[in-house]
Order: structure tokens, then sequence, then C-alpha cells
């Protein structure tokens, strides 16, 4: 493959959602032809992900990205085999093999593929969806196995409100909060400001905004307001939610390999653009064991899925610009 292309696929591949915004995947081209994913340790959440899933799933949505670019530029794959399992981080000292993408074949571009250049996440109010864009996305909701659709306005005002404990929990965790503050790009200044992490226009934040988050979320200040009974005021997003035309219950089989459930999960997100919504993950429901006990249970999940995350869908006020590694640093 000629590094032009390469260079093309990756491009368009590393356009996938990752945790953060931290983009840990990297690819390798490998001497019989096939194509490394893997996982840049260095950007790995110890904090907020300690078993690393959300790395194994930020690493799947990319290997689902690399093979809907291939197949738009005419490639088909042979195979994708999951190496997230064998825990190889002695190949490439400093990585994690993810996933081996095998070419082979030609293939016709996926439907999906037209709408990677238009996701997006909202961090904002969303408008009103209008009836029949609504209504499609219940009839897709309910002929897809690995989607629950939360609609009803007391369903949605119950997510709501757990979020915003589950939000605290990690809040309340210092180096939690620290790992966060690192990966948010809270002054345009930033040198890695249109590179990765969460900015301030991703944020949907203003200078002055992005200024009070850093001193609050970056000091000893946060445990003062806490204290004060003010913390989940400050952070909470609950108004924010309430505007959602729906959440959506993401869920996959327990035991499946992380990088697997990425694959999925960006096809799930893809579809919701596909759509014509926009959305903005309640990850702290899905990370905080007892707030997804009790989501699952409240909106009967079976036992033997997990719930991988939450997200919020609705129509964005906005197309906001985002934050990508240059193509050269991703490819080792």
């Amino acid at each position: 493959m000629e590094n032009a292309l390469l260079s093309r696929i990756v491009a368009s591949a590393n356009l996938a959602p990752s945790v953060h915004n931290t983009q840990p995947a990297r690819w390798h081209m490998a001497s019989d032809g096939s194509i490394l994913v893997m996982a840049e340790l260095a950007r790995h959440l110890s904090a907020g992900d300690p078993y690393h899933r959300d790395l194994g799933l930020s690493c799947g949505t990319a290997v689902e990205g690399t093979v809907m670019a291939l197949a738009d530029a005419g490639i088909g794959v042979a195979a994708v085999e999951d190496l997230w399992a064998v825990n190889d981080t002695v190949a490439f000292p400093g990585y994690r093999l993810a996933a081996r993408i095998v070419p082979g074949g030609a293939a016709q571009a996926s439907p999906l593929n037209s709408h990677v250049a238009n996701r997006f996440t909202w961090r904002s109010h969303f408008k009103p969806a209008a009836m029949d864009a609504a209504q499609a996305l219940q009839a897709w909701a309910k002929e897809a196995q690995d989607v629950t659709l939360v609609h009803t306005v007391d369903d949605i005002a119950m997510l709501a409100a757990l979020a915003d404990e589950a939000g605290m929990v990690f809040l309340r965790d210092r180096a939690f909060r620290r790992e966060l503050v690192g990966w948010m790009r809270l002054a345009r200044s930033h040198p890695r400001y249109d590179a990765d992490g969460l900015n301030l226009d991703a944020l949907r934040m203003s200078a002055l905004e992005g200024f009070g988050a850093k001193m609050v979320l970056g000091t000893g200040l946060f445990e003062a307001v806490d204290a004060l009974g003010l913390g989940k005021a400050l952070t909470g997003e609950k108004a924010k939610t309430l505007s959602a035309t729906a959440i959506a219950l993401f869920h996959r089989p327990r035991e499946e390999s992380p990088v697997e459930s990425g694959h999925a999960f960006y096809r799930f997100w893809l579809n919701l653009t596909r759509l014509g919504f926009a959305a903005w993950p309640m990850a702290a429901v899905a990370d905080h064991a007892e707030s997804a006990y009790i989501c699952s249970r409240h909106f009967a999940i079976p036992s033997e899925r997990r719930l991988i995350n939450v997200l919020r869908a609705g129509v964005a006020a906005a197309v906001p610009k985002r934050a990508r590694l240059p193509v050269q640093l991703v490819i080792t």
C-alpha cells in the first residue's frame, strides 16, 4: 500500500471517537501487508479507566474506522484479528496490540462511511427535533439489538439525575480531576488546542468559562465548593440532558472484548448521525458500577449484557471543529 493511500485511510479512521479525545490508536503497516492497530499506553487514563476498557473501546472504534476507510478505497478485508486479550506490550514497547487487519479482495463503501465526517460530540443544550426524525430514531432503535432508547420525559429526567450523581463520584476523586484537566485545553493558546483532548470549542465554553473550570477543577477549590453543597450545581448537566430528544443506552455481551464492542459502538454512533442526531456521552452512568446497575435494572437490560455507554441524542445548534492529531503522528 502506498504511503499516500495509507495516510488517507488512517486520517479517516482517526476521526473515530475516543475517550476524552485522547486518540490512543496507532497504525503500523506490517511487512506481510497487514495493518496493525495498537494503543499508545501513554494515552491511557489510569484514574478514569483503571481496567483499560475505554482504551480498548477507543481502539475498537479506530479499527472499525479503518475497515470502513479501506472499503471506501475499494479494498476489502479478509480478516480482522482481535488481539486485545493477548495483552501484548512487548512487540512494540510503549504500545498494546489491539487488532490485525488483513486486507484482501475488493469492497464497496459502507453506507455509514458518508457520515464519518459529520459525526461529532455536542456538549450543550439541544434544539427540539422534528417529529418525523424522532419517530425514525425510535423505529431504528427497536430493530437494534444493542440499543435501548429512552424518550419519555420522566425516564430522561431519571437518567439526568443519575448521571449528575455518578459524575460527582468521579469528580470527588482528585486523581480523576487532575487527569481530566490534563486533557482539557482551556485556553486557545494551549499548544495542543487543535490536536487532541477537550478544547473550549468542543466543551462549548467561553475563554472566561474555561478559566473558571481550570480554577475550580484544577485546584483544591473544588473540595471547598463541594463542602458547601455547590459541587453538583456547578458541574451538573441536568438542564442540558433534559433538552435531549432521547437517550440511547448502548449495551453488549458482558464478556465481549472491548475492541469488538468498539466496532459496534462506532456503527451505533454513526447511525445516530445518519438519522440527523448529534450525541453526547454520559459515560459516568456506565462507568460507575452502581449507576450502571440501577440503569440496567430500570430499563430491563439483561444481566448478561454490559452497559457500554449512554448517549444523549438531539439536534445540535452548530457543528464544532474537531481536534485531531496530524496523520504522520499516528502512523508508527
